[in-house]
């Protein structure tokens, strides 16, 4: 009995949960190394994001005989100057589209109140809806009432939003060192050599190669969603422009980093341009609908299978089911990850399992 295989099992489990209980009652113990995660999560993230985009050119540099610092730099200001040209090219259709749009807030809001009296007097609606609580005076007081909470909050939480703030300043201030030592220490093989230092010597290669494949992979799905994501987002503001849609550029924007949610993006994006084609007309709203769902179909069947292909190996309802439990666990950042943390995960089972079935084949034989 003490030494079957069933009851160790059970003995490990037991040493995890009581792990698990006594670390839950000694968390200011952690508390540290917690706030040190958080202020430098975001930090890492970005830079990693960056360097899957960059890294690329800077090889490409490094292989035409320039210096890794040099070929960094020149990416540095390369950037510089696309965000420069960016700046002046969109950033005045940007401010002219978000003037006129502060200034039709108030006549958008009328529209909108227009539209729920005309919604409230169909049949329809009354089928769906008792009329006694359709109140569209109690619905407008409610959205009113709703902004100038939101804004009273912001107003009491000063220091939540100077935390907010500088944040984000030393997210700037810190991205492009992390960037350049990532970019610099690429080929020096760190990670590699961490491994055949800890980890038992017949699993080096083992390991080193599921890394190599994470790798791999993320700089696959990083580099393609940027692609498909820009696309979709050049192709909507070109669709809007076509149909003469009002802050084109802005719900094309919108529409372009909605994308980056998996399978769910593509829906959250077209919220916006929708109501507003709706405020205009119901002819306008049809057409934005038209528009939208010819990118979204450029998108999966030309684009998506050429940048992306099927490298991932996922089906829509795993898609479904990770960005789903994703985000009930982390929330909007939970999204964006699911996708590269459960390939990894995928990755990793993988591997565990063909090792599995070689140790079997091995004592077998």
């Amino acid at each position: 009995m003490w030494n079957s295989k069933l009851f160790k099992t059970g003995i490990g489990i037991l040493l995890v949960f009581l792990i698990i209980y006594i670390g839950s009652r000694i968390t200011f113990v952690f508390q540290p190394f917690i706030v040190a995660f958080e202020a430098l999560f975001f930090s890492f993230l970005i830079s990693g994001l960056f360097y899957y985009l960059t890294f690329p050119f800077v090889d490409w540099l490094n292989k035409q005989k320039l210096p890794r610092s040099a070929a960094i730099l020149i990416i540095y200001l390369l950037a510089v100057g696309l965000l420069v040209l960016l700046g002046i090219t969109a950033g005045p259709i940007l401010q002219n589209e978000f003037t006129n749009l502060a200034k039709s807030i108030p006549e958008k809001i009328k529209q909108a109140q227009q539209l729920l009296l005309a919604l409230e007097d169909t049949a329809f609606s009354t089928r769906l809806i008792n009329p006694e609580t359709l109140n569209i005076d109690n619905i407008t007081d409610s959205i009113a009432g709703g902004i100038s909470r939101a804004f009273n909050q912001v107003a009491i939480s000063v220091a939540a939003l100077f935390d907010f703030i500088t944040s984000i300043f030393m997210t700037i201030v810190i991205v492009p060192f992390l960037l350049y030592y990532m970019l610099k220490e690429k080929n020096k093989a760190l990670i590699p050599g961490m491994v055949s230092r800890l980890a038992p010597p017949k699993y080096v290669t083992k390991i080193n190669s599921i890394l190599a494949e994470m790798n791999r992979l993320l700089s696959f799905y990083v580099q393609g969603l940027a692609i498909v994501c820009l696309c979709v987002g050049i192709l909507s503001y070109i669709g809007f422009l076509i149909i003469s849609l009002d802050y084109a550029l802005i719900l094309a924007i919108f529409i372009m980093v909605a994308n980056i949610v998996p399978f769910l993006g593509p829906f959250i994006g077209a919220v916006p341009a929708v109501i507003v084609g709706l405020l205009g007309s119901p002819l306008m709203m049809l057409q934005v609908i038209a528009v939208i769902v010819i990118v979204q179909q450029v998108e999966s069947l030309l684009i998506s299978p050429q940048v992306m292909g099927r490298k991932l190996a996922l089906s829509p309802l795993a898609i479904i089911l990770v960005v789903l439990v994703a985000g009930r666990l982390g929330g909007i950042v939970g999204i964006i990850l699911a996708i590269p943390i459960f390939t990894m995960f995928k990755i990793i089972a993988s591997h565990i399992y063909e090792q599995i079935q070689l140790n079997r084949k091995a004592s077998v034989e």
